[in-house]
């Protein structure tokens, strides 16, 4: 038996088509809470890609039109130093065959995997031990990049953003105080924006104890979107759930509230996926990635909740 087993390039094509149909299928999220972007150059600023730009009052009698310009100081979209990525050579004739037989059964690993870094990134945070979480990146809960260039400086989410714990997990009081904070910095006459907010199971429970105890008037639907875990809005809230929400040194839960508008990710490259031979005995290798920064437009869209957990 020949220890070569040769990728055909019609083989290299369709893998590609395979990982991008299984991405599309394989919801992320995170992805719908924020405003995605493509990225290109070294860095982007957001003001440039969404800012908001004050209005001139100017005489009828004027001859030159309003110059608006852009802030001096600008948060950064920048190049990241590493990539996510996963990878996997295919060591035996059998293994290659099964790929041939179900490409989407190995492409959904890899996009699995790809898909965590990408939810990872933006929220900005890594694991740290197994099942714990620390804010360790950029995105919604890490630093951002801010001024006139992106290497100008780098700041964190400003203490008075967060909400404290209390000795207490999520309470009605808490999401009050943080949704009003963000909505008093709301100025603008654009459309609504829509408020995100991430949490455990833990998190969960305390909702489903908010809701009872208020009596809000909530249907089936509401409540078993709640139970398994399914985006859904309530108290004008939506609400994704995850286990990779983080804490902090003391081991209260950091639960991130924040507007679409205000967090912003730019990918230089989607989540893709290539087959190809490499050096290792001419032995099949599968590699799926993406290239994406992510960084908050605004400080005053963010808050986060310290949640007390038993």
């Amino acid at each position: 038996m020949s220890l070569e087993m040769k990728v055909e390039e019609h083989f290299k094509y369709s893998y590609r088509a395979v990982v991008k149909a299984v991405a599309q299928q394989t919801k992320n999220p995170l992805m719908d809470a924020i405003t995605v972007v493509q990225a290109d150059g070294e860095a982007q600023s957001t003001a440039d890609l969404l800012g908001e730009d004050p209005y001139v009052k100017s005489s009828p009698y004027d001859v030159e039109g309003p110059e608006v310009r852009a802030k001096d100081r600008r948060r950064w979209l920048v190049y990241p130093d590493y990539h996510i990525e996963w990878g996997r050579t295919l060591f035996k004739v059998e293994a290659f065959k099964k790929m041939q037989a179900d490409p989407s059964a190995m492409a959904q690993r890899g996009v699995n995997a790809v898909n965590r870094g990408i939810f990872d990134a933006i929220l900005g945070v890594s694991e740290v031990s197994a099942g714990n979480f620390k804010v360790t990146g950029r995105g919604i809960m890490g630093k951002t990049t801010e001024g006139k260039t992106p290497n100008s400086g780098v700041g964190s989410l400003p203490p008075s953003n967060y909400v404290a714990h209390n000795t207490e997990g999520l309470t009605l009081e808490k999401l009050r105080a943080a949704t009003e904070a963000a909505e008093l910095e709301n100025f603008g006459l654009e459309t609504e924006d829509p408020v995100y907010c991430l949490i455990t199971p833990k998190q969960k429970t305390d909702l489903l104890n908010i809701a009872a105890a208020t009596k809000l008037n909530l249907n089936q639907f509401d409540i078993d979107q709640i139970k398994t875990g399914k985006p859904t809005t309530l108290l004008g809230i939506t609400w994704i759930f995850s286990n990779r929400v983080p804490k902090n040194n003391s081991g209260e839960r950091l639960v991130p509230l924040w507007t679409k508008s205000n967090v912003v990710a730019g990918f230089w490259q989607r989540l893709e996926g290539v087959i190809n031979n490499t050096g290792k005995r001419n032995l099949p290798y599968l590699l799926t990635s993406a290239i994406m920064d992510c960084t908050r437009h605004e400080d005053a869209g963010v808050r986060v909740i310290e949640c007390k957990e038993s």
